[in-house]
């Protein structure tokens, strides 16, 4: 119970301070992960966040950790890897900066998932949870108020279904697709791939360095090729955990 406690804390930590240190080349950039699935909104007086955590910023994260092993990591994102997971906060802000938040149950009723071809998804309620992962994100909660209070309160974890009816993940990092998040009028999108897990390349014409998801130089107009831009980055520790979730995806 402690070592889950503490591996909690862990990965709550580096979800909200997330680390502003790049490592090497081979390793995931936090920051810019965090960056790049964060979407915010901050008109007529709301203040609105959505925040999709893929699988990749889980691993990356808990990679972080030289205490925990590969097996241990698995373990963890077995829990999480059946849904797509987004962090909601919705509320106003006063005339003196105080911030009126939305109740969870508003959120619950008022939150869609939309996958790539506009089919809507409500979040699961807890029945249709595991257990185990109703237990993670019940150790979670505390750890969010302690370091950030009244926002930390008001942070909802939505649960989605990962898959769609014909199988395939709504939200893959590394594949090319898109998902938006609708809280009321409010529509968060987001573009796959990642750029943060895809390696930059290089243009073959005018040498600039671009994007893992770009098919175009913007600078030269240069089709870029595909063998080297989508080359996805992963931590040493995640080499394994893909290559067995591939082969699983396959049996």
């Amino acid at each position: 119970m402690k070592r889950r406690l503490a591996t909690v804390s862990f990965v709550v930590a580096m979800l909200i301070i997330v680390a502003a240190r790049t490592a090497n080349a081979e390793n995931i950039d936090l920051q810019a992960l965090t960056q790049e699935t964060q979407k915010m909104s901050q008109k007529n007086g709301d203040m609105t966040m959505a925040w999709w955590i893929p699988e990749e910023f889980w691993a990356a994260s808990l990679a972080q950790n030289p205490q925990m092993t590969t097996s241990q990591i698995e373990e963890f994102l077995k829990v999480i890897r059946p849904y797509t997971i987004v962090v909601v906060v919705d509320g106003t802000m006063g005339a003196f900066g105080g911030i009126t938040y939305k109740s969870e149950d508003f959120i619950r009723a008022n939150t869609r998932l939309l996958d790539s071809q506009g089919k809507s998804y409500v979040p699961k309620n807890e029945a249709e949870v595991d257990v185990n992962t109703k237990n993670m994100l019940q150790m979670l909660k505390p750890v969010f108020v302690n370091m950030l209070g009244a926002m930390g309160q008001n942070m909802h974890f939505l649960l989605f279904s990962g898959k769609a009816d014909n199988g395939k993940q709504i939200a893959n990092a590394k594949d090319k697709g898109q998902f938006r998040i609708k809280l009321g009028e409010k529509e968060f999108k987001w573009r796959l791939p990642l750029d943060a897990i895809l390696a930059a390349q290089n243009c073959s014409n005018c040498k600039q360095e671009c994007k893992g998801s770009w098919s175009f130089c913007p600078w030269c107009g240069k089709k870029l090729s595909k063998e080297t831009g989508r080359e996805t980055i992963i931590l040493p520790v995640k080499r394994a955990l893909i290559s067995g979730s591939e082969e699983g995806a396959r049996s």
